[in-house]
């Protein structure tokens, strides 16, 4: 049999038309579905995972259907079909959404869409307080106005096949059988920075010529100073690029660019590259029979031990259960 995105997450699947629009509703927004058509019944099945600021969900419907929200009001959606098709009415535009053209929702225009019987979705959810917040951080600024993005994303070339690429990472992270790097807290809130600062560098937006504006003012050294200083006295700690720049007092793509300006790298990878020298330190000086790799990795935050042993090869030239054996 062969699965589906999230199939480790199953919500319902279902036959009834009500049942499927009271589950989805209690997960979106109440609505109405309606059959349309030929078709007479539903093959409907969802899956969802939510984060903390960002859900991912697959559904289906296996019939024709008219999906009628109105404004999302507290979050924004980005669907993505799998297969089939997706006829989107957003405000005063209208698109067809295919697996080559996704459909990027703002919470307050209103929505209508019809789905084909065929109609398979990847669905992020993006909570419009997050958004809005993250945006803030970035820019430095207070919104005047809501985020509104421009509805038809071309998810095959370009900034919005990147952000694609990022999303599926997320989906095939979710989706595998051992430990997931998303239940690491820190690698979570990693990963919903990256799809949400993505998605409003990707997607043009009433706020894009402000994001492509050239940063205001440099950043002096010492506030990547202040964000090493930071790292280096608890890189155990769960520190994002936003904490990071919050400590620094600067904005995140302040603090980004000022890394790459002054040390040709970005906070990520720097609080990487010393957690990998703490877990380097940490084997070299450990006991085997009072110490493992696992708890090494665990201790330091640097998710899936296999992952961990390739980079720690890379790096050291040698796996760290060679170190430890010393």
């Amino acid at each position: 049999m062969t699965t589906v995105p999230l199939d480790r997450y199953p919500l319902f699947t279902s036959h009834d038309l009500d049942h499927a629009r009271d589950v989805v509703g209690r997960i979106f927004t109440p609505h109405r579905l309606d059959l349309l058509g030929r078709s007479t019944e539903l093959s409907a099945q969802m899956n969802t995972r939510r984060i903390e600021r960002v859900a991912a969900n697959y559904i289906t419907y296996g019939g024709d259907v008219l999906i009628q929200p109105g404004e999302l009001g507290s979050f924004f959606v980005v669907q993505v079909p799998l297969s089939g098709r997706s006829l989107v009415r957003y405000g005063g535009e209208e698109l067809l959404s295919t697996p080559d053209v996704a459909s990027v929702i703002s919470p307050t225009v209103p929505l209508t869409q019809r789905w084909s019987a065929d109609c398979a979705q990847l669905i992020l959810r993006v909570e419009r307080s997050a958004l809005e917040a993250h945006l803030r951080t970035i820019i430095e600024a207070p919104l005047p106005e809501p985020i509104r993005f421009e509805p038809s994303m071309d998810v095959r070339s370009g900034s919005g096949r990147r952000w694609l690429s990022v999303f599926r990472l997320l989906v095939d992270e979710l989706d595998r059988p051992d430990d997931s790097l998303i239940n690491w807290q820190v690698v979570a809130a990693e990963y919903e920075d990256w799809l949400m600062t993505g998605l409003l560098r990707a997607q043009p937006n009433n706020y894009s010529e402000l994001l492509d504006a050239p940063t205001r003012s440099p950043v002096p050294h010492r506030a990547v100073s202040i964000a090493r200083d930071y790292i280096e006295s608890h890189p155990e700690w769960r520190h994002t690029v936003t904490s990071l720049a919050k400590e620094a007092r600067v904005g995140v793509r302040a603090l980004q660019i000022a890394f790459r300006q002054h040390m040709g790298t970005t906070p990520r990878a720097y609080l990487t590259q010393v957690r990998m020298q703490r877990a380097h330190e940490e084997l070299l000086a450990a006991q085997r029979d009072m110490t493992t790799v696992n708890s090494v990795v665990a201790r330091w935050g640097l998710g899936h031990p296999g992952r961990f042993a390739r980079a720690y090869y890379a790096l050291f030239g040698e796996l760290p259960s060679e170190t430890l054996a010393r």
